[in-house]
């Protein structure tokens, strides 16, 4: 059966490419498009030079299939499937289940093959029907639902949390959702949104954005997966030439249990653009979590399970440079510091485009912490390097 899946996936992918690639029709007239990528990474992991090097390769592919039967409507499906190989997959026995799991109300990431030295899944993180109209658009399925205004961290992000550190997932995970949004005026906007998880919690929230003094300012308030009550606030701006943006939320248990508590968490982001083509970017996040707590690595590192999780630890602070230093050529570094946990990260990028949607990257990433330990949550030093070298075409 699973064979089976297999080559019925592919002989749609096919079909599909075919047909929404024909050069044929007027552009106008499609009401079919079919964009996506593909690339291939290695990657290596280690604790130290002398130390054991555990050895990976991804091949990673998508495909966004759109479909618009009218003006208003607007029908899309995004699916994600990776081809993973190495020593990952033959030394860690839950490996696969982790590449499996969909936090969504709707399981859709499959393992379609699973042997001990690799894995096929395919996942749907995309499926919605949107409906538009003037000042009034709906939309329902898995989506993504983004009211993030800083850069790194987004307290106000209820809905799509994600990992700054997983850079090879720019789409970041989506929501099994309904969405309103209403915009009274070109300046602002009232919404609201309510989506389940796969334990069939509820979050659910409205938003109101509106422009004033230069900056797009933003409320929020509603319930995050059945347990708090949350409340926020966010802005976008600039200062001189500085963007200038921040974000604000409380939350508060729904039920006074012994081990709820209320958070405050804040991010405040700052960026320039100088006149060479290079930025800069600082960004901190304060959580009010206790001074004796901090997440486990691979907590954050993955994906948190949820906002209140976005961080290692109680203060981070990150900076951020980035060069062009060719039209081909890009550079950039990125630095954080986690003082709660003696931590810090390290990660520098260089970009080289090949040709048109055709591009190299070399990546590296280096991190060292106090992190709790998984199983006896006493904290033990982690010190962890990876490296990876990725190919990406896009279509």
């Amino acid at each position: 059966m699973t064979k089976k899946l297999v080559y019925i996936f592919l002989s749609v992918f096919i079909i599909i490419s075919v047909h929404a690639q024909d050069g044929g029709a007027d552009e106008s007239q499609k009401k079919i498009s079919l964009e996506g990528y593909i690339s291939n990474m290695q990657s290596v992991m280690f604790d130290s030079l002398k130390g054991n090097w555990i050895s990976d390769n991804l091949i990673h592919n998508r495909l966004n299939f759109s479909w618009f039967p009218s003006s208003a409507l607007t029908f899309s499906l995004q699916v994600r499937n990776r081809f993973i190989w190495g020593e990952s997959v033959q030394l860690d026995p839950g490996y696969g289940k982790q590449v499996e799991n969909d936090n969504g109300y709707l399981q859709l990431s499959k393992n379609l093959l699973s042997e001990r030295s690799f894995i096929f899944n395919s996942s749907i993180d995309r499926v919605y029907l949107e409906y538009s109209n003037g000042s009034l658009d709906m939309k329902l399925g898995r989506q993504r639902i983004n009211w993030g205004q800083t850069m790194v961290w987004n307290p106000n992000d209820i809905f799509n949390n994600y990992s700054f550190f997983d850079f090879d997932y720019v789409e970041r995970p989506g929501s099994d959702a309904i969405r309103i949004q209403y915009y009274p005026s070109s300046s602002s906007t009232v919404e609201f949104a309510g989506k389940v998880n796969h334990q069939k919690k509820l979050t659910a929230a409205a938003l109101y954005r509106f422009n004033k003094w230069g900056y797009d300012i933003q409320f929020i308030g509603g319930l995050l997966n059945e347990t708090d009550f949350v409340i926020g606030a966010g802005w976008s701006g600039a200062i001189e030439d500085v963007s200038f943006r921040g974000e604000l939320s409380y939350f508060h248990p729904k039920k006074n249990l012994p081990d709820d508590r209320e958070l405050f968490m804040s991010s405040i982001s700052f960026d320039y653009s100088f006149q060479n083509s290079s930025s800069i970017l600082v960004e901190g996040l304060y959580g009010s979590l206790p001074e004796n707590s901090s997440s486990g690595f691979l907590e954050v590192y993955n994906a948190p399970a949820t906002v209140k999780n976005l961080s290692f630890t109680k203060y981070n602070l990150l900076g951020q440079y980035t060069y062009l230093i060719t039209p081909l050529l890009s550079l950039s570094f990125s630095a954080m510091v986690m003082p709660g946990i003696d931590g810090y990260y390290a990660g520098p990028t260089l970009s080289y485009s090949l040709k048109d949607n055709l591009d190299l990257s070399f990546i590296a990433q280096a991190f060292s912490g106090n992190f709790p330990d998984s199983i006896t949550g006493i904290d033990q030093r982690l010190n962890l390097y990876l490296g990876f070298i990725r190919l990406k075409a896009n279509f």
